[in-house]
């Protein structure tokens, strides 16, 4: 899913100190001109808010927030601004909702690209929508290889030419890796100490994103040597019979419960029952779960002893004079809001906001007008230094750069993630 993505080289506008960005860009020339007579552009964000998922949701759009904020000025007579769309619908991010919320966005003629979704389901049905209209989408979040890698489309419920009609540019971006190596992560981090799995019993909630990073854990694990006991599909909507779940599971005894799917959807419910079933091993999961405070409070003290993984280098280890300015400008930033905390999410986020800032930049800087399609090239064609690295993006607008996953852990007392490594697959 989710993790479910700054910047480089040639033309430099009047970017805050701080970011140091510059893009490398072969179709554009050097400064000068500023494109047409200047204006107002929009950056939105379109992410899951409100619910459970505001846990996750909300420093992730206080990262593109704060990006909007120290870029308002765009030189040339063009002034930045932000926007922000909730995707959350009755019960979790909801694709409807999300296509909903692109199409009002190309409505505006202001709106040069969005951040988001955050859910690789969310991402299926708005990158339809995006793609005919025109529009940039970059998640710092999806995951799910299906969205741009055809091979993995059908496996994981998705319309690939739908997605991606012929002769139509590529107008969808995201920084993070994907489910295809994720799941290959969390199967080792299963099968080695302390878990040491030989036997897991795999669930996922339903989603695009949860069903295709489970059958990712379950090939390799598989592959591996391991045995899978039991699979099951939940959702929000059944967290009423997960305690029967539950008493399945602990039933058959396995040494690990692979969880693919985001907390809302019933995950960290499930966590609960399954140790008052008397089930006391451990749960991992991926990028849907991992450092996500809604996990702690759904779950409580049963919260203990889970896994998870991150599609982004924690925080900590953001050493550059630039990544701790930005931690320090966040705190600021953030420091009346709710749901405050800085995520691997935030700096994602705060770092595809950047690439879209620096596209607008040098295409205004080259002369052009910064059109949709103008700032779309500039991405697609850019190498970007980032806070969280260098970011170039293929053919199928995925990062062509190092893929880096941070494993976290939920200690024995249940009241705290803790980033325990870095993974470089």
């Amino acid at each position: 899913m989710r993790h479910e993505r700054l910047l480089s080289a040639a033309t430099r506008g009047s970017v805050a100190a701080f970011f140091i960005l510059s893009l490398s860009l072969a179709a554009c020339g050097g400064p000068g001109g500023g494109g047409a007579s200047g204006g107002t552009i929009t950056i939105a964000s379109d992410l899951p808010v409100s619910g459970t998922d505001a846990a996750v949701g909300l420093p992730t759009q206080y990262g593109v927030e704060l990006a909007v904020s120290q870029n308002t000025d765009l030189g040339h007579g063009y002034t930045l601004k932000f926007t922000a769309k909730n995707d959350e619908g009755a019960s979790g991010a909801d694709p409807t909702v999300g296509a909903a919320n692109i199409r009002s966005l190309l409505a505006d003629p202001s709106v040069i690209a969005i951040v988001g979704p955050f859910n690789s389901g969310v991402a299926a049905s708005e990158i339809p929508v995006a793609e005919n209209g025109g529009i940039v989408l970059m998640s710092p979040t999806n995951t799910n290889p299906g969205l741009t890698k055809e091979q993995y489309a059908q496996a994981n419920g998705i319309n690939f030419s739908q997605l991606h009609p012929n002769g139509v540019k590529e107008y969808y971006f995201r920084v993070c890796a994907t489910d295809d190596v994720q799941g290959k992560v969390d199967a080792q981090i299963a099968a080695d100490a302390p878990i040491s799995a030989k036997t897991a019993y795999v669930v996922d909630d339903s989603t695009t994103y949860g069903k295709g990073l489970a059958n990712f854990f379950t090939q390799n694990f598989t592959q591996n040597g391991g045995t899978v006991v039991g699979n099951q599909s939940i959702s929000a909507t059944q967290v009423s019979s997960l305690p029967s779940l539950a008493s399945t599971i602990n039933s058959k005894n396995p040494d690990v419960v692979f969880y693919g799917g985001v907390t809302s959807q019933g995950g960290g419910a499930l966590k609960k029952d399954l140790v008052a079933a008397g089930y006391s091993k451990a749960m991992v999961g991926g990028d849907g779960i991992a450092d996500d405070p809604g996990w702690l409070t759904t779950a409580g003290t049963a919260a203990a002893n889970t896994y998870g993984t991150v599609a982004a280098p924690d925080t900590s280890s953001l050493t550059s004079s630039d990544a701790a300015k930005f931690k320090t400008d966040y705190a600021t930033f953030v420091s009346s809001k709710p749901n405050n905390a800085l995520l691997p999410y935030s700096a994602q986020a705060y770092a595809a906001a950047q690439i879209e800032i620096a596209a607008i930049k040098s295409v205004i800087n080259s002369g052009q007008a910064p059109t949709r399609a103008n700032v779309r090239d500039a991405i697609a064609s850019g190498t970007f230094n980032t806070i969280i690295g260098s970011i170039s993006f293929d053919k199928n607008g995925d990062n062509s750069g190092q893929k880096v996953f941070s494993i976290y852990a939920v200690g024995s007392d249940g009241a705290s993630w803790s980033f325990d490594k870095s993974v470089t697959a």
